[in-house]
């Protein structure tokens, strides 16, 4: 499967040369509704496993039964028999639970964007808007590339995800059994995007950020020269810039001679773009 990047120019060269992919921290994602999803009440099951997890019962020591001066055992007893029943009943109250939700929604969040990190493409390279919004209005780059030729070793359809386009948000448990549970639950927020986008043709690939390098925000792969094939530029670039003198230049070295450079005009009779090949000597 072949998918596109859009770029800004110097985004576009730097990448080029660097043959490195950025992946992003979703919490930076534009959308007001990136990964705001809604979080229902989770089962009077689960809800009390949690609530007797020992850790739990061990912080209700260290911050209520030292200072009563009370053995673990008197605390544990105390928290079983009071502090439980009160906790339960609170997040079992709609109004209580509302609250704790609210928070829920931003721990998941940020739980999960600690563990992973996203390359956002498209199954379109002619999108005027995306040419607008995401390549520096029509003076950037977008680049074409095999998604299993990218990367060596790493087989990157095991990791994208086709966006959905809704009307409203996806509806999530606000606690979960297991990690797996988890992470199919994050995924399913981090593919939902609202129906305006829906021009976008979005995939999104997750990636561990173990199978990344760098770190914090600064997160990347080296790619494979070899899976990119074609480099479109935006039909305002100025070709007597210098980021246009790059990619010229680029598209005569042998690492890229492969891939076909292009650049994007105006169609003359309808609301579209078409790409012409560069001529090679």
């Amino acid at each position: 499967m072949r998918l596109f990047r859009y770029f800004d120019a110097a985004g576009g060269v730097a990448t080029l040369k660097s043959k490195t992919l950025r992946f992003s921290n979703p919490m930076g994602f534009n959308g007001p509704f990136e990964l705001t999803p809604r979080i229902s009440k989770p089962s009077e099951e689960l809800l009390l496993d949690r609530l007797l997890a020992e850790h739990l019962v061990e912080d209700y020591f260290q911050s209520v039964g030292l200072l009563k001066g009370m053995t673990r055992e008197e605390s544990s007893n105390e928290y079983h028999a009071v502090e439980l029943p009160k906790r339960f009943l609170k997040l079992q109250d709609d109004k209580g639970w509302e609250s704790k939700s609210s928070r829920l929604k931003w721990d998941l969040v940020e739980r999960f964007s600690k563990g992973f990190r996203v390359l956002c493409c498209s199954h379109r390279e002619d999108s005027i808007l995306m040419w607008s919004h995401y390549a520096e209005k029509h003076r950037g780059v977008v680049i074409e590339f095999e998604v299993d030729e990218l990367f060596s070793g790493m087989t990157l359809s095991d990791h994208f995800k086709e966006v959905r386009y809704r009307s409203s948000p996806p509806t999530i448990s606000g606690l979960h059994a297991d990690v797996q549970s988890f992470e199919e639950a994050m995924e399913l927020a981090l593919v939902t995007k609202a129906l305006e986008w829906a021009y976008e043709e979005e995939v999104r690939i997750m990636m561990p950020i173990s199978l990344l390098q760098g770190a914090d925000d600064h997160r990347y792969s080296v790619f494979d020269p070899k899976g990119i094939k074609r480099v479109i530029v935006g039909c305002m670039m100025d070709v007597q810039s210098s980021v246009y003198q790059d990619i010229d230049s680029l598209a005569e070295e042998s690492t890229y001679k492969h891939v076909a450079f292009q650049r994007a005009a105006l169609h003359e009779d309808d609301y579209k773009l078409q790409f012409a090949t560069r001529p090679r000597d």
